[in-house]
């Protein structure tokens, strides 16, 4: 079963989000801080992390570094959500490490197609 990490401190997205995921056979934790992401990555070692950048505790850029810096956790992808749609907000999440780019509100449709590129494979 692959893993999803949700690193997310909105509660309706959370859920909407691991719902989603769960009932398509993933296996997803949640957690709503930078710090507790970033130890959870390391921990829990998922094969996608979907990361907003507004967080409590360190934003999603600092995650993203350290995320990539780390030897156990550089080659999982990294995709960012979030509301911000200026251009250099996208394109400061691709120079720290993300790998693809959400802007909120986004439908289940645009989850799955951006999961499905990054988690090829079976997905139960």
């Amino acid at each position: 079963m692959q893993k999803i990490l949700i690193i997310e401190d909105e509660k309706n997205t959370n859920l909407s989000l691991k719902l989603l995921l769960e009932k398509q056979g993933y296996e997803v934790k949640v957690v709503t801080n930078g710090l507790d992401g970033i130890k959870t990555a390391q921990d829990y070692l998922p094969d996608l992390i979907l990361l907003d950048i507004v967080l409590p505790k360190m934003n999603g850029y600092l995650v993203c570094e350290a995320i990539k810096e780390n030897i156990s956790t550089k080659n999982i992808p990294v995709i960012f959500m979030s509301a911000k749609t200026q251009e250099e907000d996208i394109k400061k999440a691709h120079l720290v490490g993300g790998n693809d780019y959400l802007i909120k509100p986004f439908s289940p449709e645009q989850v799955n197609t951006i999961i499905k590129t990054y988690l090829k494979g079976e997905s139960s």
